[in-house]
C-alpha cells in the first residue's frame, strides 16, 4: 500500500474510529474506501464518495483498529483492459496461442498469459502449455493477472505478487507499463511517485515441464 493508492479498509469500530457510515448500531466492522494520504499511523484516507465515514475531506484510521485492507486498480477496469495490459506489458520474440493462453519465450522468465476470455488452467491446459514450453526447453510459467483465472490450483506459486503499474497522464491516458514486486518498497514509491498508478496484480505459477 502506498500513498496515491486506491483502498478499500476495513475497521473496528471501536473509540478513536470513524463512525459506521451505514447507521446499524449493532455492527462492529465498518469499511471505508479512499486514496491513501499517509500510510502511517494513523492511516488517513480522502473519500472516494461523499457518503464514505467521515463529513470531512479526510479519514484517519488507527492501525490497532484496522483488520484488512485491500488494494484495488486506481479506476475501475474491466476484465478485457487487464487482459490488454497484460498482454502488453512483456514482450517476447517468440509467442503462440496455446489453449487460450498466449505463451512467449525468448526472455528471462519467460511467461504464458491468459488471452483470451473464459481461459482455464484446467488439465487440458496445463498439458498443452507444459508440451509448448517443453519443446523450447523451458518451464511452463504462467502469468495470473487478478479476475482473468479463478481458482487456478494448478503448479506451485513463484515468488509473491506483483503490481502492474501504468502511466497516468494529466488527460487519463494510459502508458508505460511496469511490473513491480508489490514488496519492493523503495521502486514502487518512486513509481508512483512518477506518475504511475496501479492497473492490476498479478501472481505467477510455475507449471513444471
Amino acid at each position: 500500500m502506498f500513498v496515491g493508492d486506491r483502498v478499500v479498509v476495513r475497521y473496528r469500530l471501536a473509540p478513536g474510529a470513524p463512525g459506521d457510515w451505514r447507521g446499524a448500531g449493532d455492527a462492529t466492522l465498518s469499511d471505508v474506501t479512499g486514496i491513501v494520504v499517509d500510510a502511517g499511523d494513523p492511516l488517513v484516507l480522502t473519500r472516494v464518495t461523499p457518503s464514505a465515514v467521515a463529513s470531512d475531506d479526510h479519514v484517519r484510521l488507527p492501525r490497532e483498529l484496522i483488520t484488512s485492507v485491500r488494494l484495488l486498480p486506481y479506476r475501475a477496469v474491466r476484465n478485457r483492459e487487464i487482459r490488454d495490459v497484460a498482454l502488453r506489458a512483456i514482450d517476447a520474440p517468440v509467442t503462440a496461442d496455446v489453449a487460450g493462453w498466449r505463451a512467449r519465450a525468448g526472455i528471462p522468465d519467460a511467461s504464458a498469459v491468459p488471452a483470451t476470455m473464459g481461459a482455464r488452467l484446467d488439465s487440458a491446459a496445463v498439458d498443452a502449455l507444459r508440451r509448448w514450453y517443453g519443446e523450447h526447453d523451458l518451464p511452463a510459467l504462467v502469468e495470473l493477472p487478478e479476475r482473468l483465472v479463478s481458482g487456478a490450483t494448478a503448479g506451485a506459486p513463484v515468488g509473491g505478487e506483483y503490481h502492474r503499474l501504468v502511466r497516468v497522464g494529466p488527460d487519463g491516458t494510459e502508458s508505460d507499463i511496469v511490473t513491480v514486486p508489490a514488496d519492493d518498497l523503495r521502486r514502487g514509491a518512486r513509481l508512483r511517485a512518477d506518475g504511475f498508478a496501479l492497473h492490476h496484480r498479478v501472481t505467477y505459477r510455475d507449471l513444471g515441464r
